[in-house]
């Protein structure tokens, strides 16, 4: 019974392994991370749906989180506009951003 739940709700404890502080990230630079070009997998159309989402995500002073991000992904997952390996291929860049540029 116990493996069940832990399976069923996998997903919840997942979430927090991102980093909860907000930092800047422009309209520029969510475009530049979320390019095709940076996930071949990831169309055109799918790829302003994630830009739109992001930038309206981000505070009114243009900072988000990982954690911030992983959510918004998670929803365009779950309501299949995109895919698994396109929510993992992003994250992963936008967590290489962050440990990049905001360290």
């Amino acid at each position: 019974m116990l493996g069940c739940w832990n399976e069923k709700h996998m997903s919840f404890f997942s979430t927090n392994k991102y980093s909860t502080k907000e930092h800047y990230l422009s309209k520029e630079e969510i475009g530049r991370l979320v390019s095709v070009s940076q996930v071949k997998s990831l169309s055109q159309s799918e790829e302003r749906v994630v830009e739109g989402l992001l930038e309206t995500r981000r505070g009114a002073d243009g900072k988000i989180s990982l954690a911030q991000i992983n959510e918004v992904l998670i929803k365009l997952k779950n309501q299949n506009q995109i895919s698994k390996y396109d929510k993992e291929g992003l994250m992963r860049i936008f967590e290489s951003h962050f440990n990049r540029i905001h360290k």
